[in-house]
């Protein structure tokens, strides 16, 4: 009996103990049970056939680097959000960084012109793209995309950093096109601004507003979204 304790027992219990301390204090797996990050990561769809994807948060990666713009993060959301979103519970938020202290971050409408002084809002440019979710916000299936022409607006997101003169616009392939205007105060140090990659079709900083609760603290952040390791072939990492 003592041999099969130590031979079979004993392992599965150090083993089991080990999986425990890396998976708390390392990384941690996450379903998304939304489509607030559509396309980079894929809740259920509309048709109810789509297994929402399974990430992993590194939770060491921000003890050796700070947090920037563009980090997909996992995050426990303020009251004011998670009242917003009318999410109960406690599970985390995922959102991608788009301010950070110092920052000021606005969605503005603008016109594609070969005039404009910024180089993704002329024709052919980056932002002259309207991408939206088909068939719907709520339960995307695939991303619809019109090419821009001359004149034709849009809804860019801008950052003006701190000790910049100017914003510029903020660039995050293949995510969704607003369709709102915003502009949110500064964001105070310890904080950070979070929307969605579904910026239609997320509960994010553009709603909490409504009820001052705009900004993250940074210490709400529980690690960065590393990749996704579920569905096997959805696997990647995400940028």
């Amino acid at each position: 009996m003592r041999k099969f304790v130590k031979d079979l027992i004993l392992p599965i219990a150090v083993g089991s103990t080990l999986a425990f301390v890396i998976q708390a204090s390392l990384a941690k797996p996450y379903e998304i049970p939304t489509n607030s990050m559509f396309p980079a990561i894929q809740g259920a769809n509309s048709a109810g056939d789509r297994a929402p994807d399974r990430v992993i948060a590194n939770r060491v990666i921000y003890k050796l680097r700070d947090i920037s713009r563009g980090d997909v993060v996992v995050f426990d959301p303020t009251k004011g959000a998670r009242a917003a979103c009318s999410e109960p519970g406690d599970v985390p938020f995922v959102k991608r960084v788009i301010g950070i202290p110092g920052d000021r971050v606005s969605v503005r409408k603008e016109t594609i012109s070969a005039s404009s002084p910024y180089p993704e809002l002329r024709p052919g440019g980056e932002l002259a793209v309207r991408r939206v979710a088909s068939p719907n916000s709520f339960g995307p299936d695939g991303v619809g995309e019109q090419r821009l022409a001359e004149g034709d607006t849009t809804y860019v997101t801008f950052v003006k950093k701190a000790g910049e003169a100017d914003a510029t616009p903020f660039v995050v392939p293949g995510a969704l096109t607003p369709d709102y205007e915003v502009t949110f105060p500064p964001v105070p140090d310890g904080n950070l601004l979070m929307l969605g990659d579904n910026r239609p079709g997320s509960c994010d900083a553009h709603v909490w507003i409504e009820r001052g609760a705009e900004f993250t603290p940074q210490d709400n952040v529980i690690g960065q979204a590393e990749a996704i390791y579920w569905p096997i072939t959805r696997l990647r990492f995400l940028s």
